[in-house]
């Protein structure tokens, strides 16, 4: 079963290519040069839903990692899911995503996926593999993203508000981030400190700058600036 003209979705990169299906498994090549292979007895799950590009289709393997293709026609369902019934014994389920455009709902981790659901239905998922960096601040977590060198414009963050609640043993926002450390693709970096500040509140998200000439910190109650005198040697890292 071969069926051209589709897309694939990497880091915010939508690649066209052709999709195979064969009793051994899935391929889709990409024109980019990039090939996907799943094979058959690897497949545990495949979603139907409707995307921006038509119809998607969502393929899941048994280590959690998930292939997207999008540019499906609607007509396409029928022989497609007596495919996957027929060659990979598994019933190619209907989703519809939430199009309620609230921003309040639940954050869940299953297999290499975040996801954010409103009740029951998924409002948007977001690949462990791509997220780079956390910070955390008060009840609030920023997810910034491994960036795709070929997109002009790519989402760089993210940022969460988990509320604190009185019921369990267990802090909602540190199971978050513990969650995030433990499953994301998190750079990390050790070393020695080269200025510490004590007992100085940081707002998250705002506060940190550095110039040429100077690195400023603008904290709540006061501001820290620290020249850089010419003659001496600086290091700067981003």
């Amino acid at each position: 079963l071969d069926i051209s003209i589709l897309f694939s979705n990497v880091k915010g990169s939508i690649n066209d290519g052709r999709l195979r299906l064969s009793r051994q498994g899935i391929n889709f090549n990409s024109k980019t040069g990039k090939v996907d292979n799943i094979q058959a007895g690897k497949l545990t799950e495949g979603i139907w839903r409707w995307v921006a590009l038509g119809h998607g289709l969502k393929l899941l393997k048994k280590n959690g990692h998930v292939y997207k293709n999008d540019g499906f026609r609607e007509s396409e369902f029928e022989k497609l899911s007596d495919f996957f019934k027929t060659h990979y014994r598994l019933d190619l389920m209907e989703k519809d995503l939430c199009v309620k455009g609230w921003n309040w709902g639940t954050v869940k981790f299953g297999g290499q996926l975040l996801s954010f659901d409103i009740g029951d239905q998924l409002v948007f998922e977001i690949p462990h593999s791509n997220m780079s960096q956390y910070t955390t601040g008060k009840n609030k977590v920023t997810l910034e993203f491994h960036q795709n060198d070929d997109m002009e414009v790519s989402l760089m963050e993210v940022r969460f508000y988990v509320p604190p609640t009185q019921e369990g043993s267990v802090d909602p926002f540190e199971a978050f981030a513990q969650n995030i450390l433990s499953n994301a693709d998190v750079i990390q970096a050790t070393g020695d400190a080269i200025c510490i500040f004590l007992e100085a509140t940081v707002p998250p998200g705002a506060g940190l700058y550095l110039h040429l000439q100077a690195a400023r910190a603008h904290l709540l109650q006061r501001d820290f600036l620290c020249q850089l005198h010419p003659g001496y040697h600086h290091h700067a890292f981003l």
